[in-house]
């Protein structure tokens, strides 16, 4: 926005400058007037106030109330959390879960701390809608990858330890390494006078 405004806003400031520094030589040969609002000056200041306003003010939006939304996965449940922007807890807001065709799966409402929870209707991706009534909306989508298998149903991965070969192929990584950096240290100290 400076790009476009920019040179504008200077080339007038430029110009109220000289027009101001005019007026005031031009004021130096008149006598003084006591009252600066019906001078020539007063015009030029007070455009040159309102640009200087304008550029150290930038006007911001507002969020009075907007709404968060956020759901995670635990197991075969999802669980739901709202929250206005100022911290406080939606009450009795409607959720409504679609599947990505727009398919209600889920309806329900949030308790008193804005919570809501229910179980896994589909393993497909989730958009999650929140309702905080007065037109406040916001929405989480849950991806399938994240639902595609529950905690409790996953397979426990067996841990593995070290083999004997592993441990050689290490040693002889760091004996290697540090085999390298020496050479090139001497090589260092060699090519020294």
């Amino acid at each position: 926005m400076f790009r476009i405004f920019g040179p504008l806003v200077f080339e007038f400031v430029s110009s109220l400058g000289i027009r101001i520094s005019n007026l005031c030589v031009k004021q130096l040969d008149r006598p003084m007037k006591p009252n600066i609002l019906k001078s020539n000056l007063a015009k030029p200041i007070f455009y040159l106030f309102f640009v200087v306003c304008l550029l150290c003010f930038r006007i911001e939006p507002a969020y009075a109330h907007r709404v968060n939304v956020f759901a995670w996965v635990e197991g075969d449940t999802i669980y739901v959390e709202s929250k206005l922007s100022g911290g406080k807890r939606v009450k009795a807001g409607k959720i409504i879960v679609t599947d990505p065709q727009g398919t209600e799966l889920v309806k329900g409402t949030t308790n008193d701390q804005g919570e809501f929870s229910f179980k896994i209707p589909k393993k497909t991706d989730l958009k999650i809608v929140l309702l905080a009534g007065a037109g406040h909306r916001a929405q989480w989508t849950i991806p399938a990858t994240e639902i595609e298998m529950p905690a409790a149903e996953k397979p426990p991965v067996p841990e593995k330890s070290p083999t004997v070969k592993g441990i050689l192929i290490g040693i002889g990584c760091i004996f290697g390494l540090a085999g390298i950096t020496l050479y090139f240290r001497n090589r260092k100290k060699r090519m020294k006078p």
